[in-house]
Formats: structure tokens, sequence, C-alpha cells
């Protein structure tokens, strides 16, 4: 008579689908980054470069800080609204983004 050992069969760990979306959003709270602060030099030259590029028409990259992380948009600046502190731009495919001043880290043309 042989003892047949079923392998892993025996014990497979398990994670309750609460237990792994936990996680997941553990590893992602870790992986944020706190705002930088801007000084009024880099406000300035992030005002400076907007308006230089809507009056030129030229191609720009975004930086942004959203939610705890940084994204780039890049496209043409179509409008910058002052009064309620947005920027629209359009990227090559003609897709419209605002844009909340508040989450501009910085502005750069684009080569």
């Amino acid at each position: 008579m042989s003892i047949k050992d079923r392998g892993m069969k025996k014990w497979h760990g398990f994670f309750m689908p609460e237990h792994v979306s936990s996680l997941k959003e553990m590893r992602l709270n870790d992986e944020k980054v706190k705002k930088p602060l801007l000084d009024e030099n880099q406000l300035q030259e992030i005002d400076d470069t907007l308006h230089i590029a809507i009056e030129l028409n030229s191609p720009i990259i975004i930086t942004l800080w959203v939610d705890g992380f940084f994204d780039k948009k890049g496209g043409y600046l179509h409008h910058i609204h002052n009064l309620d502190r947005y920027v629209r731009i359009v990227d090559n495919l003609g897709n419209a983004s605002k844009i909340e001043f508040e989450n501009i880290i910085k502005v750069e043309f684009a080569d």
C-alpha cells in the first residue's frame, strides 16, 4: 500500500476579495507623493509660459499633480480662464482637457 501525496492541493493559501482590494489600496497609498509647493518665481514662470504659448500657438507639455501622482498632458493651449482658474488644452487628436490651475506643477514648450 502506497501513500499518495496530494502536493499543493493540501494547502492553498487564499485571500478574500476584500483583502486583495485593501492590499492594492495600501500599495497605491504608499506610492503617492505630496504635492510640491511652488514659489512665486515658479508660478510666474508657469504664467509666462502659458501666455507665450497661447500667443504663439506653440505646443506645450503641462505636468500635473493629481491625487498624489504626476501626469503629463501635451497639446496646444486653447483657452486660459483666469476667473475660474483653469486652462483648456487640445491634444493632437482634437481632444480637449480642462486643467485646474492648482494641479499645474510645470509648463514647458514641446520640442
